[in-house]
């Protein structure tokens, strides 16, 4: 009996080492299969691969506009705006029409200090923001749409006292733009932003502020 369930413990184990031994054949047959697809990558496919990303920044100026309508005496205010900038990229290269581009997502985090009519600081981060790039292997350059939200606090509401309520704020952004690529890395773009400031109506006021935003962008 001792020696019949040794002959099972042994054979138990010579199946398991031959399971492991199949199972290390098969991923190592997925790795050279990854790494012939890699490199059957175009140099255009492989600058926007999928899970690629950037560091760069956001750099612009801005100022409120009367939208929606209200009275005239609403708060003018102009500022500057400056926001480092991590993009990743979240699907490679997709679509094979006028859309071809990749999806990306977008971090940032920075401040923006207003230059009229006085100093008043903004500090703010946005985790909330996606991009959509259309490109073309054909072209240096590719048009950009952005869409997020995110939050910030700010003593803004000491110069905009009838349209912010608190001191917290969320902001909500959607704009568009074009991005020029340099030949291996990196990137300049010029955009427009529209920009939200308001609580949500956790306190009152809350008409909220909106501006228009011009940004120069930079990546590596």
């Amino acid at each position: 009996m001792k020696r019949i369930f040794i002959l099972l413990l042994c054979v138990s184990f010579l199946f398991a080492g031959l399971d492991m031994a199949e199972a290390g054949k098969k991923k190592k047959r997925r790795a050279k299969k990854s790494r012939a697809k890699q490199e059957q990558l175009t140099p255009f496919e492989k600058r926007f691969k999928r899970g690629t990303s950037e560091l760069g920044f956001v750099l612009g100026f801005g100022y409120t506009i009367n939208i929606p309508a209200g009275p005239p005496d609403r708060s003018d205010l102009d500022f500057v705006y400056f926001y480092p900038q991590w993009r990743y990229n979240l699907t490679g290269i997709i679509g094979d029409s006028f859309y071809r581009g990749t999806l990306n997502y977008l971090f940032e985090a920075g401040g923006s200090v207003t230059t009229y009519p006085s100093t008043k600081m903004l500090l703010g981060i946005n985790p909330f923001l996606l991009e959509y790039r259309f490109l073309s292997p054909k072209r240096f350059w590719a048009p950009t749409f952005m869409l997020g939200t995110g939050g910030c606090y700010t003593d803004w509401r000491l110069e905009a006292r009838k349209e912010l309520g608190s001191f917290f704020e969320f902001t909500l952004q959607a704009g568009a733009g074009i991005e020029f690529f340099k030949k291996e890395k990196g990137s300049f773009s010029l955009n427009y932003r529209f920009f939200h400031i308001s609580n949500a109506g956790f306190k009152k006021p809350n008409i909220g502020l909106n501006a228009h935003l011009f940004t120069l962008g930079y990546s590596y």
